[in-house]
Order: structure tokens, then sequence, then C-alpha cells
């Protein structure tokens, strides 16, 4: 059997290689990390077993090594047991108590979550938690949050991804330290995650404390309750009774294998992945061409996670898609993807769009413009027009100030009425500085307008055709030349 401070001994050795306890990652300028003195530690305790003996273990390490960090316990109270919840709250509030610690409770009725949000209790029960967590971070300043996950846990997550199917990073297993959330500023530790449950009841029983019985066990489903008590030992007596270290290792392995991946994927992306309007990203698509697959799959994964996109419903076919787009295997220039995104094949960039639940139409019907003067369209949008006499220069100077919403044309060529709108099957123009006429359309394709876009850029027409993609480009047929003697200037006000 393990003593007391061997344990101690390696928790605080896992701690110390991963800098769990620094205010960044790699931050290590000694054993706690270069945490400063007074900082707030949260704990996740439920009263079962492992979250006892963390703040056992937390509580002791603190005063022996000296790192005068302030621990907060935190519990949940899933309200799913009636009596029994309530004794739970009771044990971790006398327990926190007992240590003379801060503590906070908070109750939530995850029956109630999960039929309103249509999630598995497990699922419900998690969001909630770490909700509860990243609130109280947030309101006591903490940079840390420490939960007890042990080795167990760690094989049985291994496991399960295998059975269910997974990839590398499935088979990292459950991280020694991550974010809260993404682009939450606390960090989450496990510091017993090199910790196997049978050292854990050793070492409480060592000390001489009491818990509960975890009843986070109650909310992990069926699958994994029967693979823990059924599927494990199966393996453990009939094939390899280390079963359980050789999940544990191979985690490991794949988790610093994919770490070292995942540091190459993201300056990739960082260089490569642009916010256009809104809800609009571009991602360049050769970036993926010069990569294997596996790589690939890792650099979208990296665009997704950073739009938003929900990971947990992307599954391998997904990336695999998005992936033949790319190298033309497939037709579709266009998927759905998962939480009401879309992603777009456009020349050389895949561009990834947010749609709205209630999608305004970008098309605008025509509207004559008033010459001179001002026309107002809908979002504060309007067009400037005014008529100005040719003088010597005068296109010279233009050309040194203006703006791509700004353009001048000759205004006799213009005739007499000018109207606004957004594009129609068929129209065509003369882009400036072109042979010749040519569709609206290949004028879009050639400028690598993506599609998506096409149908929110404003026009201005004569009653027969363009003579200004706002933005772009101008008629041939309408610019000034040494003849003009009026000029019209048109200035989009956004």
């Amino acid at each position: 059997t393990m003593r007391a401070h061997e344990l101690e001994g390696r928790v605080r050795d896992t701690i110390s290689r991963y800098s769990m306890f620094a205010k960044s990652t790699g931050e290590s300028d000694n054993l706690c990390g270069g945490l400063e003195p007074g900082q707030r530690v949260i704990l996740g305790v439920s009263g079962g077993p492992d979250s006892v003996a963390l703040l056992s273990l937390l509580h002791d390490l603190n005063k022996q090594a000296g790192w005068d960090i302030k621990l907060h316990v935190a519990h949940l109270n899933h309200m799913l047991r009636g009596e029994e919840s309530e004794e739970d709250e009771r044990f971790v509030c006398a327990l926190a108590g007992s240590y003379n610690l801060e503590f906070t409770v908070k109750r939530v009725d995850v029956h109630e979550v999960a039929s309103q949000e249509k999630r598995s209790l497990e699922e419900a029960a998690r969001k909630v938690r770490y909700g509860f967590f990243e609130e109280l971070a947030q309101e006591t300043s903490a940079g840390v949050v420490a939960v007890g996950h042990t080795a167990d846990d760690n094989a049985e997550t291994i496991l399960h991804r295998l059975i269910r199917g997974t990839g590398l990073v499935g088979l990292g297993g459950i991280r020694p330290l991550r974010s809260l959330s993404p682009g939450s500023e606390a960090k989450l530790v496990r510091p017993l995650l090199y910790v196997w449950r049978k050292e854990i009841m050793s070492y409480l029983k060592e000390k001489g404390l009491g818990y509960r019985i975890d009843s986070s066990n109650l909310l992990k489903d069926k699958f994994r309750n029967s693979l823990r008590l059924e599927l494990i030992p199966l393996l453990e007596q009939k094939y390899n009774p280390r079963i359980r270290e050789v999940l544990a290792r191979l985690g490991d392995i794949a988790g610093r294998s994919y770490d070292f991946l995942q540091t190459r994927t993201s300056r990739i992306v960082e260089a490569n992945l642009k916010q256009l309007e809104g809800e609009t990203h571009s991602l360049e698509a050769d970036i993926l061409k010069e990569h294997p697959p596996f790589f690939q799959h890792l650099v979208l994964r990296e665009a997704c996670e950073r739009l938003g996109i929900p990971l947990k419903k992307m599954n391998y076919g997904h990336f695999d898609e998005i992936v033949s787009m790319v190298e033309g295997r497939i037709v579709p220039r266009s998927l759905e993807l998962p939480g009401k995104w879309v992603v777009n094949l456009e020349g050389d960039r895949l561009y990834f769009r947010k749609l709205l639940s209630h999608p305004s139409p970008t098309s605008l019907e025509p509207v004559e413009l008033i010459i001179p003067g001002i026309t107002r369209f809908p979002k504060g949008v309007e067009i400037r027009a005014e008529v100005l006499p040719m003088e010597d220069g005068f296109l010279e100077g233009f050309r040194r100030t203006k703006t791509r919403e700004e353009e001048a044309f000759d205004l006799d060529r213009v005739g007499g009425h000018l109207y606004v709108r957004t594009r129609r099957d068929g129209d065509r123009f003369w882009p400036l500085g072109a042979k010749g006429r040519e569709k609206l359309k290949d004028f879009f394709i050639n400028q690598k307008v993506p599609r998506w876009k096409r149908d929110s850029i404003p026009i201005v027409t004569t009653k027969e055709h363009p003579i200004w993609v706002v933005g772009m480009r101008i008629d041939e047929r309408v610019k000034i030349t040494p003849e003009t003697k009026r000029v019209l200037k048109l200035s989009l006000i956004m």
C-alpha cells in the first residue's frame, strides 16, 4: 500500500510538470509554477472519494510547500437524489468548514435542464457544472479550477472513445490541463490524473477521511457504467491484467503527439483564417492541399473550434467532405455543418458562414437616385450625387483622394435616370479597361467575389445596364474623357 507522503509527492510532481498553478501554460518559475501568493484555486468537490482526496492533498501540499494559495471549495447540488443530494451538500459544507476554507454551493435541477434542452443527464450535468465553475472563477478572480479525475477515469474514457470511434484527439483521453472553456482566462487542471482509484481509497483510509458514494457515477450513461463494471474487469481477467495502465499510457503518448501537432496547426490557422464581415470567415484552401489527410483534418478541426462550430457534432465525415470538396473529388461546392454553419469553396478559399435564424433579404429592388441630392436606403446607407463642372486637373486630383466608395462619371454619357439595385440574371457591363462587354457573373468570378456575397453588392444602373459595381469598377462607356463637360460624382455613405 502507498503511504500518504508518497502520493503527495506524485501529485506535487504532476502539478509541477504541467505548471498547473502557473498564470499561463508553460510559465514555471518555481514548483508552484509562478502563481502569485494569495491567488485563488477553485476545487470542484462532489463529496465522492476522488474530490475529498484532492481537497486533502492540495490543502496539505499548500501548507508544506508554502505555496500560499487560497483554496475555494465549489459544490454543485444536482438535485437528482432528493435527501441524498441534500446530505452530499451538507457533507461538503462541513468538510470545507473543517479545513477552514471558503466555499460556494449552487443548486440546479439537472433533470429540468436535461428535459428543457433535450440532453442526456450526463451532458446536462456537465454543462451546468462547468458553467458554474466559469461563473465562480470570474466572481472570485480565480485563475485555476481543479477537479478530481483519476487515471481510471482516463482509461475508461479512452476505451469508451475507441469503441464508439475516435481519432488522435480522442485517443489523448482526458488532458491534465486545458482552458476552462474556449476563450476563458481560467485553466482546468487535474492533479490526480496519474493516480489510480485504489491508491485514492488507500490514502483516504490512512488519513481516516470519510466520503459520500460518488453521485457522479449515477450521471454516467448506461454504456459508460457497463464498461466500468463489466468490460474492463473482463479484459483484466481474460486478456491483460494491466489493461487500465495500457490505456492510460496510450492516452499519454497520443496526447503528447497531438500537443506537438496542435502547436503547428495553431500557427497555420492563425496565419490563414481571416474574419470578413459579420459571421463570415475565410481559410486558404491551398494550405490543405499541401498536407496529408490526417493533418488536413487537424487544421479544419482547429479552424472550426476557433469559429465556435460545435466540434461534438462534427465527425470524420464532415472533415473528409470538406477536404474532398477542396481537392475536387466531390461536386458540391457548399456543405452544411452543425450549428447552422455553411462552408463554401470559392476559387482558392473556403468561406465559413453562420446562417442567421431569420436571414434578412440582401437583394435590393431598384431605387431611383436623386441627382443632385442624397438618396437614403435601409440600414442607414446613403448615396450622395453631386454635379460638378469639368475643370483642368479634376481627374488627377479625384484619383489621388478617392476611396472605393466614390466614383466620377461623365454626366452626359450616363443619361437622365440612374437606379441602385442588386444584380439580376443576364446583367452585362463593360468593366473599365476591359476589351468589351461581359456578364456581371463572369466579372464577379474573375474578381474572386464569393457567391454568397454577390447578391448584396449595390449596383448603379441606367435603364439598360450597370454602370458601377459599387466598391469595384465602373463601366468603360461612362468614364471621364477630355470631351467631358459635366461630372457626376457618386459617394456611398455607410
